[in-house]
C-alpha cells in the first residue's frame, strides 16, 4: 500500500499521518476506514525525520499484507474446517459444530488482537514515510517570518 498524507503528530521516531479517503478506499477496506469517515490516521517510522504538517508518502510492505490476510481470513476458514470435521467424526450435532465454529474463530480473533500489537512494531507490518512530497505550512511561515525581521534589520 502507498498513500500521501500529512503528519499531524511527532512522538519519539513515529509519526502519525492523516490519509484522506479516495473513491477506491471503499472497495478495499485495507485502511479500516470507519462508515462515514474522510480519513484515518496511521502511524509510520519517521526515518527521514518529517515534521508536522509535512506531506509525506507512506508504504506498508506486500509480505506484510499477505501474512495479515492469511491471519485474519485464512486461519478462521481452517477452524470452520475443523470444526465440521470433529463434528462427523465424534459429536454429530449441527448445533454444537455450530457452537464450536463460532467459540474457535472468536477466541482466534481473541489472539489476533493480541499478536496485532506485537506485529505493529515489525518491519513488514509497520508503514514507513518513504518521501517527503512538500515541506509544511508551519516551517514555511517561519522561514517567511526569519525574512522580514532580516528586511528589518537591514534599514
Amino acid at each position: 500500500m502507498r498513500e500521501i498524507g500529512v503528519i499531524t503528530k511527532l512522538e519519539k521516531s513515529k509519526a502519525t499521518v492523516k490519509v484522506d479517503k479516495k473513491d477506491e478506499c471503499s472497495k478495499c477496506g485495507m485502511c479500516l476506514f470507519p462508515k462515514g469517515a474522510s480519513s484515518v490516521n496511521f502511524e509510520a517510522d519517521n526515518s527521514l525525520n518529517a515534521k508536522v504538517g509535512d506531506t509525506v508518502i507512506i508504504e506498508t510492505q506486500k509480505e506484510g499484507k499477505l501474512l495479515g490476510a492469511t491471519l485474519a481470513f485464512l486461519v478462521p476458514l481452517i477452524l470452520i474446517g475443523l470444526s465440521i470435521l470433529l463434528n462427523y467424526l465424534f459429536i454429530n450435532n449441527e448445533l454444537i459444530m455450530l457452537a464450536i465454529a463460532v467459540g474457535a474463530i472468536a477466541v482466534w480473533y481473541f489472539i489476533l488482537a493480541l499478536i496485532d500489537k506485537k506485529l505493529k512494531n515489525t518491519v513488514n507490518f509497520s508503514a514507513k514515510i518513504t518521501q517527503i512530497l512538500c515541506v509544511g505550512e508551519s516551517e514555511q511561515t517561519i522561514d517567511e517570518n526569519k525574512e522580514i525581521k532580516e528586511d528589518k534589520n537591514i534599514d
